[in-house]
């Protein structure tokens, strides 16, 4: 990399790791966070239909500084089958750690992790058996938009393994209230 170059690089990155807070996340330490959730599943199984499912989640968060952590619960449904109304949501209880990376005016960019214990429920209890608990794991990205003193909005995705052959990526659009 030509040195020139590097130098807006790296001074970017000296101030995002300098900067003492983060402009967009919440100014309490405490928050509420409730989101919409669209889930695209990554590989197709032949045994089921991999459409663009729909979910929610909602957490509660920590925040201090440029830091915070989320405990939290998703449910999506992941798995639908052709011609049976039978379906498979992912319930998921989940901690999330978050640093905002660069913040501004209002905005923030942040890098998120992702551990979590859940399982598959099935829409007609008497048509499956019984799931074990899963951990899953992951890691995305979004950006955070200061709308007052107490009120956020989050637009983020991560890419997450639900068990050792299913990935997943989701998106989600949330409003986080500060306490």
């Amino acid at each position: 990399m030509n040195r020139f170059r590097a130098v807006p690089l790296i001074s970017a990155l000296l101030a995002a790791a300098t900067a003492s807070g983060a402009a967009a996340q919440s100014l309490q330490r405490l928050s509420i966070q409730a989101s919409g959730a669209t889930l695209f599943a990554t590989a197709n199984d032949p045994d089921f239909e991999s459409k663009t499912r729909l979910g929610i989640e909602g957490q509660l968060r920590y925040t201090f500084g440029r830091f915070s952590v989320g405990a939290g619960y998703q449910r999506v449904t992941v798995f639908a089958f052709q011609n049976n109304p039978l379906t498979l949501s992912l319930s998921l209880a989940f901690v999330e750690p978050r640093m905002v990376v660069a913040a501004g005016s209002g905005m923030g960019v942040y890098l998120a992790g992702r551990i979590g214990a859940g399982k598959l429920i099935c829409s007609q209890a008497n048509q499956c058996a019984a799931q074990e608990t899963q951990v899953s794991y992951g890691g995305g990205a979004g950006l955070l938009f200061r709308l007052n003193s107490r009120l956020s909005a989050d637009v983020g995705s991560q890419y997450f393994q639900a068990n050792s052959s299913s990935g997943y990526v989701l998106a989600r659009v949330g409003l986080s209230i500060g306490l």
